[in-house]
């Protein structure tokens, strides 16, 4: 049986991909090392950053190095030593464990192994660190570059807003949006909703920004609320203390105005009970639900506590607690790496990212024109149009007092779901439109991926983020509690086996590599886990930090 050669293949951004060093020139060269040396390759590729610990940003060459503090692997390649790392914390602590566990490192093309003395080792340290020290030295050059650029007047937020140009770098009125801008501030102070403008400015083909990177015509509700609240328009820009100015567009008495508006309605809003992230998915060993427990007076952070303790300790039970979850969990600590996991998880399966390629260039049917497709995404935008107006009849009915709270809740959850869908539709329809306008020429399919993956990211909105996680996690539980470590033990299971899949080459007979029509090789999808054990600190001292360090 031969031995396994563990490919680990990173870029820390996709525009390295440009530079000779993408995922996949990594990972060829990585096979012809294993073929030289007789090996089995396993292919790992992340996109992350190396400067980072690797237990924050790398969760698959986490899982590899715990294989290899098991005993798993004996055989790892990398393109060079700075695929590992490039923090001075992070390198004696991968040399140790690899020499420890007589790991054979292979590294670059001709793939010479790595020896383990103390002399390499100090060397490595001192080239890591120096490594370190020039891409921070370049950070902050940067840095320096930008707010000096800032204080000449250029806007350093990336795209133009809504109703603004970039010319030089600098913000220009748009000639037309500009009008629009006015007029959304005009419609809101007198009284018209968000859902009222966006439809007003999707009858009169008003198309939103593209750095909200949606493909269909329909303006986000929230994107309303940022432009009602983005001070550019009174003429103020700011980057982080510093402050410029810019073209105004909005009256400031009108803007005001606007701002009181906006504050009342989220009054109203944050009139609700707090909410949280993994309420109803976070259990204990035995899978009942864990109670979610609030900031006090007594509590600094809000919780996840196990339910058989609370019980037991209000005097509901009179069993004996067999529940090995002796210490709650901090809420924001674990909400946070359990959304982090999901993205970077999303991010690198190979499996979401098939169906991405699907979804935008493998749709091809008999019938599939630039017309049906035309007819069909009018059919959908009345639908929206539709939705919006009974958006528009429940508000009424709510704030003249003919509907309750919990109905209009739950009639509103509704909307928003048949919204989410139908937006999900009309944007695979624009990218079908668009791929036969470019007809045979190549569409940037993982471009579009990571673009998804970037929105999901930054979702703020906290039901989104409970839909996407409810979807795709089927429970998160937390097992035993060890005093020694202030660790727990939480197994994250997923509803499809997405973490770490991967892809794998078909090969004929002779060894080489199956080919499609148009020359590419072809390849399959192989399932990855569904399951994930980890070891958290969860006591309520720990930072984001201490958790994501002892993550692996």
């Amino acid at each position: 049986m031969k031995d396994k050669l563990y490919i680990y293949c990173r870029v820390s951004t996709s525009s390295q991909s440009d530079e000779g060093v993408s995922l996949d020139v990594q990972e060829q060269r990585g096979i012809e090392v294993s073929k030289k040396n007789n090996m089995k390759p396993i292919s790992i590729k992340e996109q992350g950053s190396g400067l980072k610990s690797y237990s924050e940003e790398r969760p698959l060459f986490s899982n590899l190095m715990n294989k290899v503090s098991d005993g798993e692997v004996k055989h790892i390649w990398i393109d060079e030593l700075t695929r590992l790392t490039r923090n001075d914390v992070d390198l004696p602590f991968i040399s140790l464990e690899m020499k420890k566990n007589n790991v054979n490192l292979y590294v670059g093309k001709s793939g010479q192994l790595k020896e383990w003395g103390f002399e390499t080792k100090l060397l490595d340290t001192i080239i890591t660190m120096v490594n370190q020290n020039q891409i921070k030295t370049q950070i902050r050059k940067s840095i320096r570059s930008k707010r000096r650029l800032f204080t000449e007047g250029c806007y350093m937020k990336g795209q133009s807003p809504f109703g603004y140009d970039l010319k030089d770098k600098k913000l220009v009125l748009h000639p037309t949006n500009s009008q629009w801008v006015e007029k959304i501030f005009d419609f809101y102070e007198k009284g018209k909703s968000t859902t009222w403008i966006r439809t007003h400015l999707f009858e009169n083909q008003v198309k939103p920004p593209m750095n909200w990177k949606t493909q269909n015509d329909w303006f986000p509700d929230r994107t309303i609320r940022v432009i009602l609240g983005n001070q550019n328009y009174i003429g103020i820009d700011t980057y982080g203390e510093l402050t410029n100015s810019c073209p105004q567009i909005v009256d400031k008495k009108v803007f005001r105005s606007v701002q009181k508006k906006l504050k009342q309605h989220n009054r109203i809003d944050n009139s609700e009970k707090i909410d949280f992230l993994l309420r109803g998915i976070i259990k204990c060993g035995d899978s009942s639900s864990m109670r979610t427990l609030g900031k006090k007076k007594s509590r600094k952070n809000p919780l996840y506590s196990c339910v058989h303790r609370d019980r037991q300790y209000k005097n509901r039970s009179n069993n004996k607690i067999t529940c090995k979850v002796s210490r709650s969990v901090r809420t924001d600590i674990i909400d946070n790496y359990t959304w982090e996991l999901l993205c970077r998880t999303l991010e690198q399966s190979s499996m979401i990212k098939e169906q991405v390629k699907k979804d935008i260039i493998g749709t091809k049917k008999k019938g599939y024109t630039k017309r049906s497709v035309n007819i069909t995404l009018k059919g959908l935008n009345r639908k929206m149009v539709e939705l919006d107006k009974n958006t528009l009849e429940l508000e009424k009915r709510f704030y003249t007092n003919k509907i309750d709270q919990k109905k209009f809740d739950i009639l509103m959850e509704s909307i928003s779901d048949t919204e989410e869908d139908l937006l999900g539709q009309i944007d695979d329809l624009k990218l079908q439109l668009n791929s036969i306008k470019e007809n045979s020429q190549w569409i940037d399919w993982l471009e579009i991926h990571f673009k998804r993956i970037d929105k999901i990211r930054n979702t703020s909105d906290l039901i989104e983020k409970k839909k996407l996680i409810n979807h795709y996690i089927r429970e998160i539980l937390v097992l035993e509690y060890d005093d020694e470590t202030h660790q727990h033990k939480i197994v994250f299971k997923f509803r499809f086996p997405l973490f770490n899949d991967k892809i794998e080459w078909i090969k004929n007979k002779n060894g080489t590599f199956k080919l499609d029509k148009h020359g590419r090789r072809k390849y399959k999808i192989i399932d990855g886990k569904d399951e994930i054990k980890l070891s958290s600190p969860s006591n309520s001292h720990s930072t984001v930090t201490d958790f994501a360090r002892f993550l692996g």
